[in-house]
């Protein structure tokens, strides 16, 4: 039956009128922005803060002078109270920072945690580096032994060291020359 009803107004189950889908809302820069260089920039508003002016848009205003007893000592008695909260919500934490006291419970804990955690680290990366110059080591020393190796591979010369001297037969000046000094040491 009220299938029926649709389809007489022209419409099926298929069709759903979601509103004026041409028409979209285009944003209103809140404050543009002018540099030096020329340039411009155009800061818009966000959701939050759209929200934020409905809900003030909502609230009507009240003239306090015009209520009646009850009702203008409760609102006197609201803003006293939120005044007084406000205050020593603002003291106290200027206390607390005075004091020290701001700082989480168990922050030394997660110093430590931190702390330790950049020691580990570190720790494995010399490790890694340990190896790298272990593995670098291992593979000079095999390098200087195929080097070895193909030395003794090639055939063994003999090399000899031959010492000559020459001397003149008929030469009345000795080879060698000893002078002596006749200067006593001091002591």
């Amino acid at each position: 039956m009220d299938a029926e009803k649709l389809q007489a107004n022209g419409k099926s189950f298929e069709t759903v009128e979601l509103g004026d889908v041409g028409m979209k809302k285009t944003k209103v820069p809140r404050r543009i922005i002018h540099f030096a260089s020329g340039e411009t920039m155009e800061e818009y508003s966000t959701d939050e803060e759209e929200q934020e002016e409905e809900k003030r848009d909502l609230l009507p205003t009240i003239d306090v002078s015009k209520l009646p007893w009850a009702p203008f000592l409760w609102f006197y008695m609201l803003r006293f109270a939120t005044g007084t909260l406000s205050v020593c919500d603002f003291l106290g934490e200027k206390l607390a920072s005075l004091f020290g006291i701001n700082a989480p419970k168990y922050q030394y804990a997660i110093d430590e945690y931190y702390r330790i955690k950049k020691e580990e680290e570190e720790e494995e990366e010399e490790n890694k580096m340990s190896e790298e110059a272990e593995k670098n080591y291992q593979e000079q020393i095999e390098k200087q032994q195929d080097v070895v190796s193909a030395q003794d591979s090639l055939p063994a010369v003999n090399a000899s060291f031959v010492n000559v001297s020459f001397e003149m037969e008929n030469d009345p000046t000795p080879t060698s020359e000893t002078k002596q000094r006749g200067d006593p040491i001091p002591t």
